[in-house]
C-alpha cells in the first residue's frame, strides 16, 4: 500500500512541475537575478546531496530539493529582461 502512495505522490509532483514549467514562460527576470538563482540552486543541491546521503534521506531534504528544482525551472524558463 505504501508503494502505491509513493507512486501517487511522484505522479502528483510531476504534474505540478509540468504545470509550473508552463507558467514560468510568462515571467520575465533580469540576467543578474537569473545568475543568482543558478548559483543558489547549484550550491543548495550540492548541500542537499551531501545531507541526503544514506539509505533513506529525510523527507525535508526531498522537499527542499524539489523546491530548488522548481526555482531553477523558473530561472531557466522565464524570459530575460531587456536592458533599458
Amino acid at each position: 500500500m505504501q508503494s502505491l502512495i509513493e507512486i501517487g505522490l511522484v505522479t502528483l509532483a510531476v504534474i505540478i512541475f509540468l504545470k509550473f514549467a508552463g507558467t514560468c514562460k510568462k515571467f520575465t527576470l533580469s540576467a543578474s537575478v537569473k545568475k543568482w538563482i543558478y548559483g543558489l540552486t547549484a550550491v543548495a543541491l550540492i548541500a542537499l546531496n551531501v545531507l541526503g546521503q544514506g539509505a533513506e534521506p529525510p523527507m525535508w531534504v526531498i522537499g527542499l530539493g524539489f523546491l530548488m528544482v522548481c526555482l531553477f525551472t523558473l530561472a531557466l524558463m522565464s524570459e530575460t529582461q531587456a536592458k533599458a
